[in-house]
């Protein structure tokens, strides 16, 4: 029984060192526990950029407001755990859709309305030198925008560099660099997101951060009501 409990609890701290150094990565992306940020996003694909007002809050539910362009206004979208739905003006009912569904370009929906890893992947270290960290992330629950992430951190502060987003069998779908970090609420933060598509290397967008704010949001936005 004895070597049964040292043996939980070694697995239990294991687990939570983990979470620990997703947490540090996370940190860079989500300023704090609820907050907004302004979103544009410009892709190679698409003749107008779009844009967004982005409410967070935790790490399960996500309210975006359709900004642009004028043919999308009102397609609002929740994201409640790993359901997420869509609002069609036209018929005036939301409709499910997934996290791994096309938002525009090469940006998924899940790419701004989930922006932690910790809690949602566990990790391995692959490789450390004097520059950087290779990580590989796996999915530890169904409907998540990737099932599995190569991560690049900085060795020295943990800031995101580099990610690769997987399917389940380990084909590389997208690669992603975290570029012009600047000082937003109080530490250095990537402000684009360039997402590029490895299948077609000429097709690729760019998620422009502009703004972000600490909010303090009731559970009551989160809510179907809220994407009318």
């Amino acid at each position: 029984m004895k070597l049964f409990l040292l043996c939980l609890s070694f697995f239990i701290s294991n687990l939570a060192m983990a979470d620990d150094l997703l947490m540090e990565i996370d940190k860079y992306r989500n300023p704090s526990d609820a907050y907004s940020m302004n979103v544009r996003i410009v892709s190679t694909t698409e003749k107008e950029e779009s844009s967004f007002l982005v409410y967070l809050k935790g790490s399960d539910k996500t309210l975006i407001k359709v900004l642009g362009p004028k043919k999308t206004l009102g397609r609002n979208m929740l994201m409640i755990g790993e359901n997420m739905w869509v609002y069609i003006p036209n018929i005036r009912r939301s409709v499910r859709v997934s996290l791994s569904q096309k938002l525009t370009g090469e940006a998924a929906n899940g790419d701004i309305s989930r922006m932690r890893w910790a809690g949602d992947y566990t990790h391995k270290i692959e490789k450390k030198d004097a520059k950087q960290w290779q990580l590989s992330l796996e999915a530890t629950k169904k409907g998540l925008t990737y099932s599995k992430i190569n991560v690049w951190i900085d060795a020295k502060d943990k800031r995101p560099l580099k990610a690769e987003f997987l399917t389940l069998s380990g084909k590389t779908i997208k690669t992603a660099t975290y570029e012009k970090y600047e000082k937003v609420l109080g530490m250095m933060r990537p402000s684009q997101i360039h997402i590029v598509d490895n299948l077609k290397k000429d097709q690729y967008s760019d998620i422009y951060i502009e703004k972000m704010e600490n909010k303090n949001f009731p559970d009551s936005l989160f809510t179907e009501k809220s994407l009318e």
